[in-house]
């Protein structure tokens, strides 16, 4: 099974997981968060559900989310609706054929997802 269609099955049971260490997730957000302002605009590379874009948004002026499962999106776009956050853009596509300019991005997200990735060192060197 290809890596978005097992991404597209699992999305569900996904979204409904809990974190696995809540106190260490909350310390992640407040790590990444120190990187951003009001004029911030921030590319996520395997934004899933959309949770961690969905926190951050009020922090910034614009979020590029980006997965290859659709199902994930889906979510995250409904979960954003609901929020009602306007600033998240959730994105179809895999991090190896992403055709946005890094350079247009102040700060990169890359959270949980860089042991998923073939070439982790080319990814990172195509968003710096």
């Amino acid at each position: 099974m290809d890596a978005e269609k097992f991404w597209d099955k699992a999305a569900e049971k996904y979204a409904k997981s809990s974190v696995g260490n809540e106190a260490l997730y909350q310390e992640k957000l407040e790590a990444t968060q120190r990187y951003f302002n009001a004029e911030s605009v921030v590319l996520e590379l395997g934004c899933g559900t959309g949770t961690t874009s969905i926190h951050h948004a009020p922090a910034v002026k614009h979020i590029l989310a980006t997965d290859i499962s659709n199902s994930m999106l889906d979510i995250g776009r409904r979960r954003a609706s609901e929020a009602g956050v306007e600033n998240v853009t959730f994105q179809q596509v895999t991090v190896q054929n992403l055709k946005a300019d890094p350079a247009s991005f102040d700060v990169v997200l890359a959270l949980n997802i860089l042991h998923l990735i073939d070439d982790p060192a080319g990814v990172v060197n195509k968003v710096s």
